[in-house]
Parts: structure tokens; sequence; C-alpha cells
């Protein structure tokens, strides 16, 4: 890995990463920008990176909207997310919308310099202790189509039937079949229910 750009709205880590890794290796080179705005404005200027992290917490848009507009526009890119947040949810999001890993920002020096390099290379980086979590909660999905999921995920953040229908570009009547649907799958009968157990097991 000899090019890194790091997006994260607190330049002051991005500058302190940016210290850090060239105490770990002098050869890396490393970017720092302050949103994902910023990111494409470098992407559009010519450069190129062997790995772009951007930090889930981003003003105006969380890591996985900025995820998606980079990606819109440079399909190729290798993008990871690091993140104060060790929600799995979040994590197993980030995967299937193309993230190429996960980082905590409470991750140790060389545990560092190992995952950027892994995900440069292309090869996917997720914590140790969060494997495990990972596959229980996968394989327990497995019982939810692909929109049913779509519709949970923003059930469990609080979101309303309304605001889903609008994210979603579904109609209120689609969105309650696939609510009846997760009723009946996850054994619940309202929506409180549901965003809990969804969050706990899903």
């Amino acid at each position: 890995m000899k090019n890194l750009l790091i997006a994260d709205d607190h330049l002051i880590f991005g500058n302190a990463m940016q210290y850090l890794l060239k105490q770990l290796d002098q050869t890396i080179e490393t970017t720092p920008v302050g949103s994902v705005a910023g990111v494409i404005e470098v992407l559009d200027a010519g450069k190129s990176f062997d790995l772009i992290l951007l930090d889930y917490m981003m003003p105006q848009m969380d890591g996985l909207e900025g995820l998606a507009l980079i990606m819109q526009s440079y399909p190729n890119s290798k993008i990871g997310i690091i993140s104060g947040h060790t929600d799995a949810r979040l994590v197993r999001k980030a995967l299937d919308a193309g993230s190429i890993g996960w980082i905590p920002k409470t991750i140790s020096e060389e545990p560092l310099l190992h995952a950027l390099r892994l995900m440069a290379s292309g090869e996917r980086f997720i914590p140790v202790d969060m494997i495990d979590e990972l596959t229980e909660r996968a394989a327990a999905a497995d019982i939810f189509t692909n929109r049913e999921r779509d519709v949970a995920d923003l059930i469990a953040e609080g979101i309303t039937d309304k605001e889903i229908s609008n994210r979603l570009a579904m109609s209120p009547g689609t969105v309650s079949v696939h609510l009846r649907s997760l009723y009946k799958k996850t054994g619940t009968d309202n929506r409180t229910k549901l965003a809990i157990i969804y969050r706990d097991k899903y």
C-alpha cells in the first residue's frame, strides 16, 4: 500500500492518522480530507489511491451513503469504513454495500497497518472479535428477503412507514405487507418489539 485517502470530518484525526502511519511505514503517502465531497473532488482531479478510508459518522450523510456516492462514480475503488461504532448490523450493511472492510477506531497500531494493507490488496478485513457474531447474524437473517431486510433495517433505526416508503421507493401498502411478514417471521406483533429483536438478533 502506497497511497491512502482518509475522509474524516475531524481533520485532526486524519492528520494524526497521517503522522502515525508515517512512523510505521515511511513509504505510505496519506491524504486527509474532511468530507465525502472532498473525496470526490480529489478523485475527480485524477489522483488514484490504493485504499479510501471513510469515517462512518460524516457531516450531512453517514458512511454508507458516502460509500454509495463514491462507488457510483468510482466503482472500482477499494473503500473501507472506520468508526467508533462496532454494531454488527452496521458492519454487515457496509459489507453488503461494497465496503472492503470495517476498522474500529480502538484498533492498535500494528493491527491497523495490517488491516490497511490487507484491504488495499483487495482482501476483506473484519475484526476477529466480530466474525462469529456476523456469521451468526447472517445465518439468522437468511429467513428474510432482501427487501424485508431493507425495511427491517429502517424500522430498527426508528424510521416511520412514510419515510420507509419514500426511501425505498415503495408504496405504503407494500411497506405494510413487508411489516406483516416481518412480524410473522420474528414472532413479534408491533414495531417496537420488531426493532428490538431485529437489533439484537439480526
